[in-house]
């Protein structure tokens, strides 16, 4: 999965980020608070883009408290000209009153909440989040911003409460809860990356970063890094994309557990210029494990001149990277139900286009064809009359180019009846059936077939032959259309617990990355392949080359066919020794 990174920003746009909170009657602002809050804002407009940012908090029967930022009048306890913080205040009043969706009345472009939990005792407190002042796909980019900032005000506010508590348990506590809630309530997968960075980075009062692992190339994909991330260490940071990982990636994930980088293994575990540009010094590097496989790192890091990370810290960075796992897994899973459901969509749509593009062919089949043939046959038997006497010959020629009509007719008929489902199927089996069809093919088509045979010649359960047929149809139907091929390579195999079929062509062929599920609703012959397959519980493997051909490979597992095989003898079908003839 790729993260991507570039902006979507005009310079020009008005992007306001507004956060709302309300709180007890217990809280109290301090200067150190004030001062804290400030430069979080002000951070957020000079580095992430938004042109306004707003915090209120509202105390329980109190005056709300709000701080703001702003990319031309800088920081400051005045809304300025931020419209969505104004319009706010006005709507709250003096006096701090619990209300549930407080941003809902200014009608955000986009909003989420975050959970808080400031004093011990208290029920959790809810942060909105509100981007004002954009277009909708632009507000859903910064939202994830947004809510690495709510995170990490959260975190400073809790920090300053929980110092006067001493109570690091509820802390802990506050951290789960969060990433829980995080995990729960959203299916954007950034959104997911940035929330838990920026929760582990003020945790651990360190940097925060997860690289994603690209399988293919086996290299780096620089996902999300928070802390103190300048502009020069960010660009840095994204520049290690596409290249290898450094030992203490590579130990994490072949591991699959934590590796700790300390001033006295750093020059084993680091690379020389990983350490010249980002001056490392204590490291954790926990491997995100989905389904027995690294799919990434998390990376927390502390400077030289601090302290380094204990056994239980190292312990919470790892559990932090297992649920980041999940949140991933889960994303990816309604993802890929999402593109399932497209596609399937599509299929339905594809079938019934198909069901009544074939009803118009057989209506026009016959109202063009044996209709009129056989209105012929009316009118000509209309005038026939008994033979004079001289004239039987030509009697003979009419009733001689009657039947011969009436056979054309009956033979038409027999085709259209072939290609609405091959009476041949039914009554001797798969491998006769393939036969016939693939001859058929060749006779009508300027292309040559070469087709083998192997294994067992016993009829199949019905399903899996006509489920077989129709993949062989579609992937012939699209070697023709598409592959400009001069021949195709049919393999049939009947083995004892498995049939396998591979359809191979030396046609054009397509780019490998136009197989993948992504591309799937543009490709639907090849969808309508994999979905037949899977629904037998089957496999389907695609493989393609440019300019070298396709090959699709099919394999169904046989159920026990007693049952079956009893019904086809009952209801009339030939043994397995038929399969040898033919009514072509």
């Amino acid at each position: 999965m790729i993260i991507q990174t570039h902006s979507p920003i005009d310079h020009y746009d008005r992007c306001e980020l507004l956060l709302a909170c309300q709180v007890g009657a217990f809280f109290q602002t301090s200067e150190k608070i004030d001062i804290l809050l400030q430069d979080i804002l002000q951070t957020t407009v000079n580095s992430l883009e938004f042109h306004h940012a707003g915090l209120v908090l509202l105390p329980h029967g109190k005056p709300a408290v709000c701080w703001h930022a702003d990319k031309v009048a800088g920081a400051g306890k005045n809304p300025g000209q931020q419209l969505s913080l104004n319009k706010f205040l006005a709507l709250t009043g003096k006096k701090g009153k619990k209300v549930r969706k407080m941003l809902e009345p200014l009608q955000p472009v986009v909003a989420t909440t975050l959970p808080v939990l400031l004093k011990s005792g208290d029920p959790v407190s809810i942060m909105e989040i509100g981007i004002f002042g954009t277009q909708r796909h632009i507000a859903q980019y910064m939202l994830v911003k947004a809510v690495s900032v709510a995170r990490h005000i959260a975190d400073t506010l809790q920090e300053s409460f929980f110092q006067r508590q001493k109570d690091p348990h509820l802390r802990k506590l506050a951290v789960w809860l969060e990433m829980i809630n995080t995990i729960s309530s959203t299916l954007d997968i950034r959104e997911v990356l940035h929330v838990v960075c920026q929760l582990t980075a003020d945790f651990f009062s360190a940097k925060s970063c997860i690289y994603l692992l690209d399988d293919k190339e086996q290299t780096l994909i620089p996902a999300v890094g928070v802390g103190s991330y300048d502009p020069v260490l960010r660009k840095k940071f994204k520049a290690l994309r596409g290249t290898k990982p450094f030992p203490a990636i590579t130990r994490a994930v072949e591991a699959q557990q934590p590796v700790i980088v300390t001033p006295a293994n750093r020059k084993r575990l680091l690379n020389p210029e990983i350490i010249r540009d980002f001056a490392y010094g204590w490291m954790v590097l926990a491997p995100i494990l989905s389904k027995d496989r690294a799919i990434g790192v998390m990376q927390v890091d502390r400077p030289l001149e601090t302290g380094g990370f204990n056994q239980e810290e190292t312990e919470i960075i790892f559990a932090i990277a297992r649920a980041t796992a999940i949140a991933m897994e889960n994303a990816q899973l309604i993802e890929m139900l999402g593109q399932k459901e497209q596609i399937l969509h599509q299929l339905v749509n594809k079938m019934i286009t198909a069901q009544e593009d074939e009803r118009k062919r057989v209506a026009a089949d016959l109202h063009d064809g044996i209709i009129q043939s056989l209105i012929a046959v009316w009118y000509r038997l209309q005038r026939i009359t008994p033979p004079a006497e001289g004239c039987y010959a030509e009697w003979q020629a009419d009733l001689g180019d009657l039947t011969r009509l009436l056979n054309e007719q009956i033979m038409e008929i027999r085709r259209m009846l072939y290609d609405l489902r091959p009476i041949i199927l039914d009554n001797y089996g798969l491998f006769p059936a393939v036969e016939s069809y693939l001859q058929n093919l060749q006779e009508k088509n300027n292309i040559a077939v070469d087709l083998s045979i192997q294994g067992k010649g016993e009829n199949l359960n019905s399903r899996i032959e006509i489920t077989l047929f129709r993949i062989l149809q579609e992937a012939l139907t699209n070697v023709l259309k598409h592959a400009k091929a001069s021949i195709v390579k049919v393999e049939l195999t009947n083995g004892d617990d498995i049939v396998s079929l591979i359809v191979q062509d030396n046609g054009s062929g397509m780019d490998a990355a136009l197989l993948s599920t992504d591309h799937y609703p543009q490709r639907l012959g090849l969808a309508g392949i994999q979905e037949r397959a899977l629904l037998l519980s089957g496999t389907c493997k695609i493989e393609s080359w440019p300019g070298k051909g396709t090959r699709i490979s099919i394999t169904i597992p046989i159920p026990e066919q007693a049952e079956e095989i009893l019904q086809n003898k009952s209801e009339g079908r030939t043994g397995s020794n038929d399969h040898q003839a033919s009514d072509r």
